[in-house]
């Protein structure tokens, strides 16, 4: 008889043991899954916003798994589990009210396994008796061999319901954690998939291609661009989720894309950049970056729209990067600067309302020169040269502006700004309507002097391109390109944006 009740005892301790470790080893492998994907979730975020899908789906279906393991680890939180399932279901069914669950859940009546008398052989039991009531009840058992078979039997039974619980429960959380590895599964392929089956509502690529323009494969809305020094084209985009793209040019005049670059050069700035509107470079190698320093749609001031950068980027890498962040004080209190813009036209000074969308470097004066979309002054352009970038950004100083030109380009505001080396002149790019209302990219040439009108020119099938803000001249292969970009994309349809190099011998002036 003892040899029976040894073996089954034996037996069950040893399959709680094994449920005990395969809970164990669930908590373990679901914490690493969901600590990593927490810890990845940004970078999945800013380079592929829609994996976050099967991502998110794994997460959470991890989460739920180590619950379940939890609970098989901790048995005796089952039935607090049942307990609040029961007060839940009774007050939906308004028989219970939700002043109830201290009594019904947290505070529940203490009741025995084998009813109104506590089988101490139990450890359920064995915890809700005093010391001397367990000490008087093990003195009645040992001297009752009867008594002491029936609470060996109870106790045999106990843990053969414990293992039921315990496995019922590690077999949950297996199910759900095989059934959350099939539906992130299945939710990486239709994220990689169903775009490809879609019908896409851009042009024809290869139609697209006859024309000269090519489409990016992941930049939507590229508001800047700007070639390094190595020869890459870093691309600014007003979204702050993808800010910058660093793209390289085959033999074959492509341009390549690198997402994991991408986002090492993002979290390389450490700081939010929301509605980058413009890039340029000096003649040291810097490279400066600027916000359209405008005003959030709800009409107030935003501080990630009101930076302008200087950096460098070398190997992947953001490095001297500094910073100023007061330039709307400035356009809205310096004297100097109304005074200036004064003298060219009679229209109100202003800066109420700014938005700057241009920027370049003049190499011949070092200078930076922003090119406004807003403010305008009698339907006419604003450009602000400021001549000291360099203690600007060095030695924090106020930015003194030196000159301004307010130009006619057809209204519109200006949407870039370039100087143009090959042209040695300035390429502004605005966009107005038409007689039907319909909107149009325009290029123009603008020598820097406010005496001097700018003069449209012409690019074959601009057209086709809409809402040019990126244009920058760039060496491909050793010959000289002139790019342009239109900010038309749209990430949540997955159409991305149109560009084309153009042989400078193609512009023609009008």
């Amino acid at each position: 008889m003892e040899t029976m009740f040894r073996n089954a005892v034996r037996s069950e301790m040893e399959l709680l043991a094994l449920a005990a470790t395969k809970a164990n080893i669930m908590i373990s492998l679901n914490g690493f899954i969901v600590s990593a994907l927490m810890i990845s979730g940004a970078f999945i975020f800013s380079s592929s916003p829609e994996f976050l899908i099967p991502a998110s789906t794994f997460m959470i279906t991890a989460a739920a798994s180590i619950v379940f393991a939890l609970l098989s680890a901790s048995p005796e939180r089952i039935g607090k589990v049942r307990a609040a399932r029961e007060w839940l279901k009774d007050v939906l069914r308004r028989r219970a009210k939700l002043s109830d669950w201290k009594t019904r859940v947290s505070h529940a009546e203490t009741r025995f396994f084998g009813g109104a008398q506590p089988n101490i052989l139990i450890y359920e039991d064995r915890v809700k008796v005093q010391k001397e009531e367990y000490w008087e009840m093990m003195q009645e058992i040992m001297g009752d061999r009867k008594q002491v078979y029936e609470k060996m039997s109870d106790h045999l039974y106990w843990l053969g319901l414990l293992a039921d619980k315990q496995f019922k429960y590690i077999n949950l959380s297996y199910s759900v954690f095989r059934w959350g590895l099939l539906a992130s599964l299945f939710a990486f392929i239709g994220v990689k998939t169903l775009p490809a089956l879609m019908p896409s509502s851009a042009d024809n690529s290869a139609e697209l291609r006859a024309l000269g323009i090519d489409m990016f494969k992941g930049v939507y809305e590229p508001s800047a661009v700007q070639q390094l020094p190595d020869g890459r084209l870093l691309i600014a985009e007003d979204e702050p989720n993808h800010a910058f793209s660093i793209l390289s040019i085959d033999k074959s005049e492509q341009l390549i894309e690198d997402e994991s670059l991408d986002t090492r050069i993002i979290t390389g700035f450490k700081r939010r950049l929301n509605d980058l509107e413009a890039l340029a470079r000096d003649d040291e190698g810097f490279i400066y970056a600027l916000t359209s320093h405008s005003r959030n749609k709800k009409g107030q001031r935003s501080p990630d729209r009101e930076h302008m950068l200087r950096f460098k980027i070398q190997n992947g890498e953001v490095l001297g990067l500094t910073s100023y962040d007061d330039l709307t004080q400035v356009l809205e209190s310096d004297t100097k600067l109304h005074d200036l813009i004064h003298e060219r036209t009679n229209a109100e000074v202003s800066f109420e309302e700014i938005n700057i969308e241009g920027m370049t470097f003049d190499p011949v004066k070092k200078r930076l020169v922003l090119g406004f979309r807003d403010p305008e002054f009698n339907n006419m352009a604003l450009v602000a040269f400021i001549a000291n970038p360099k203690e600007v950004f060095e030695h924090k100083s106020k930015p003194e502006f030196d000159e301004v030109a307010v130009i006619d380009i057809a209204g519109g505001g200006i949407r870039s700004l370039n100087y143009d080396p090959i042209l040695k002149t300035y390429i502004i790019a605005n966009e107005v309507k038409d007689e039907a209302g319909e909107r149009f990219s325009q290029l123009w040439t603008w020598s820097g002097k406010h005496s001097d009108e700018p003069q449209k020119i012409t690019l074959p099938n601009l057209q086709h391109i809409k809402n040019v803000e990126a244009v920058d001249s760039i060496t491909v292969n050793g010959k000289p390109r002139l790019i342009v970009m239109g900010d038309e994309g749209n990430a949540s349809k997955k159409l991305t944006a149109k560009y084309m190099m153009v042989d400078y011998s193609t512009l023609s002036k009008d």
